[in-house]
């Protein structure tokens, strides 16, 4: 009987089903920085694209390859327990920066594979991770949005110190965390 429940796990995995635990923040296994631009109006927050170990996207989605995910929606999800989270106050520094690039820079910008997309500014870091093998577009607005809406949804009043929010078919995700 534990073999058959073992099993069955298993193949939900395999299949994509999902298990109802708590989430654990993303972190990126031997780092490596491949470039360092710091954007916004005053410069101040850093960007960085980065190569780490446990991103190497090997998942393709059988359904038709959508690279423009621009207005996707995605789940919040909270990392428990309190303590510890960013002050939404520097996430919004983040979502700001966005938000001017959006407006100077262009609205989208391209996550390829493999290499996750990291700002910075204080207390608040956030990741956008691509996690299946082809190259995403996405909006700066959008990334803005969810930045905003995580800090301030996923503090010490929730039982959480941030969180991230997963495409509704995984393939991509955003995460924001204390730095």
């Amino acid at each position: 009987m534990k073999s058959f429940a073992f099993i069955s796990l298993l193949a939900s995995i395999l299949a994509g089903g999902a298990i109802a635990t708590t989430p654990l923040p993303f972190t990126c296994v031997d780092k490596e920085v491949l470039s360092t631009t710091y954007v916004g109006l005053n410069k101040d927050v850093k960007a960085e694209v980065l190569s780490c170990a446990n991103t190497l996207a090997t998942r393709d989605l059988v359904t038709k390859r959508q690279t423009d995910v621009c207005g996707a929606t995605c789940n919040t999800n909270c990392f428990t327990p309190s303590g510890g989270g960013p002050n939404p106050n520097d996430c919004q520094v983040i979502a700001d920066a966005l938000l001017y690039d959006g407006e100077n820079v262009g609205p989208l910008f391209n996550i390829t594979v493999g290499t996750p997309i990291y700002m910075q500014y204080a207390s608040c870091e956030s990741f956008f991770v691509n996690q299946v093998n082809y190259n995403l577009t996405y909006c700066r607005s959008d990334w803005s949005s969810v930045i905003d809406y995580v800090a301030l949804n996923c503090q010490a009043q929730q039982n959480a110190h941030g969180g991230n929010c997963v495409a509704s078919d995984q393939s991509w995700f955003i995460q924001v965390q204390t730095s």
